[in-house]
């Protein structure tokens, strides 16, 4: 998995620098939200703490059908907030699975834990093809905040790029870094992304800066 200490993402997903840190928990809001051949989604209250039937995204104006699933601690329940949370010795395992109308070109996840963290090594992006089992690491990843409520309070944002691939459905997994994680909030977007012409396939960083920004792609250009 690709770490990285500033914001990268693909050229499929640029970010305003009025939206680079926008609503809560410090989630982005990723340019293609909201137009054609997208679809998203925000969980910020859960109400099934283990296995089936799972949680939908419970906020307004919601457009994917993924359903996110904790399978790995029985021990888990809903605190007053809202959070998936287990203070015994078991291990949560997250379970998000989605199908989408087209054929995907980006997918971006982002999720907020408090108390102890997820193991980032574990976020993995599974499909199937007639090639057999695919599973992908995300081609980049950011930790977006960082607090010490119970602990720690984690927002992280983690992307793939799967242009060209003709895959629709989709699973993505990721398990706690150990006991008494409290799985607070998600978000995730999907976009087809045949509407940009991507100008390389290179990152480029986005420094927050639109001037900045510019100046750095001018520079890989020039290059």
């Amino acid at each position: 998995m690709k770490v990285v200490s500033t914001l990268f993402l693909t050229a499929t997903v640029l970010l305003s620098a009025a939206s680079l840190h926008a609503g809560t928990n410090n989630f982005v809001v990723p340019e293609f939200r909201g137009t054609a051949d997208s679809e998203a989604g925000y969980w910020e209250s859960f109400t099934v703490a283990f296995g089936a039937p799972g949680n939908l995204a419970n906020m307004a104006g919601a457009t994917t059908g993924a359903i996110l699933t904790q399978m790995g601690s029985a021990g888990s329940f809903i605190t007053g907030t809202g959070n998936i949370y287990d203070f015994s010795e078991g291990i949560q395992a997250f379970h998000l699975t989605d199908a989408t109308t087209f054929t995907l070109g980006t997918v971006v996840l982002q999720t907020r834990t408090l108390g102890s963290e997820l193991d980032y090594s574990s976020v993995t992006l599974t499909y199937t093809d007639a090639g057999g089992i695919h599973s992908l690491a995300p081609e980049s990843y950011l930790e977006l905040d960082r607090g010490t409520t119970l602990g720690a309070s984690v927002s992280s944002l983690f992307q793939w790029n799967l242009t060209g691939l003709a895959v629709n459905e989709y699973s993505i997994s990721f398990n706690g870094a150990g006991p008494s994680v409290s799985f607070d909030a998600m978000t995730l977007d999907t976009w087809n992304q045949h509407t940009l012409v991507v100008p390389e396939p290179s990152t480029y960083a986005l420094l927050g800066l639109g001037s900045l920004m510019l100046g750095w792609r001018t520079m890989r250009k020039r290059r």
